[in-house]
């Protein structure tokens, strides 16, 4: 059987032709606090934001944690701490950007409560709606990672492991989509999604507009996630109208 990394391998063509679909539409819960504190039960996404992650590895040297004097020490966590805690400002300083910056694991090297660390491997995700945006905001928190490195006498590494770019709803479907809101009694408010979708892969496809639905707390991830009947049936209801209004406009 052929795996993905097989040299062999390769991806079956779509099922589907881009002139045979009319577009693609997705509904989700919102994954942010935006709808429950607008008092609304559903919105229309605009754009889903493009998003940067990598591996970044700040390298130093182990030590005796006791016998290794604070000015000699090359410690690798201390670097990346300092690193996490400016990511989180220079992000948090943007935020009507909206650029978000997440530092979500971190392995620390070799792990020992009386040993200095040699090495902090960190996981980095960015994320914005504007492509140029992100790639700026990425090289400008690198640069202070490097410095960093460089006044404690580290190491620094960095390897990008994936990278989306940003993707614009349809206009024509977002505003079809915003019209079926009205006619549920919600007024329409446009978001841009933080998170990515399915819509990203299938935007290559063809044309995308996406539904949110507020979940409780903005919860997403957890255990206490959670989206009301009540609201879930408000999104079902503008997705009928959506369809209709699509079939009716494509006879």
């Amino acid at each position: 059987m052929l795996k993905a990394r097989d040299p062999a391998f390769t991806l079956p063509p779509p099922a589907r032709r881009p002139r045979e679909l009319l577009g693609y539409v997705e509904t989700h819960i919102e994954q942010g606090p935006v709808l429950e504190k607008r008092g609304l039960p559903v919105g229309v996404v605009t754009a889903i934001a493009g998003q940067i992650r990598g591996r970044a590895i700040f390298m130093g040297q182990a030590g005796h944690a006791g016998t290794t004097p604070m000015g000699l020490r090359q410690d690798a966590l201390a670097g990346a701490a300092e690193w996490i805690g400016w990511i989180e400002q220079y992000a948090a300083a943007r935020g009507r950007a909206p650029l978000v910056a997440t530092v979500g694991t971190a392995i620390i090297r070799p792990g020992a409560p009386n040993v200095i660390p040699a090495e902090a491997i960190l996981s980095l995700d960015v994320r914005h709606p504007a492509d140029r945006f992100a790639q700026a905001s990425l090289a400008a928190l690198l640069r202070q990672a490097k410095a960093i490195a460089r006044r404690r006498n580290l190491r620094f590494t960095w390897e990008v492991t994936q990278r989306n770019g940003a993707v614009a709803c349809n206009p024509a479907l977002t505003k079809a989509l915003s019209a079926s809101i009205r006619a549920a009694g919600v007024k329409p408010l446009g978001l841009v999604s933080g998170a990515g979708h399915d819509g990203v892969v299938m935007s290559q496809l063809t044309p995308i507009a996406m539904l949110f639905v507020r979940c409780r707390q903005g919860l997403s991830h957890h255990p206490d996630e959670y989206a009301s009947p009540a609201d879930i049936t408000v999104a079902l209801r503008v997705l009928c109208d959506f369809l209709k209004r699509l079939a009716a406009a494509s006879l």
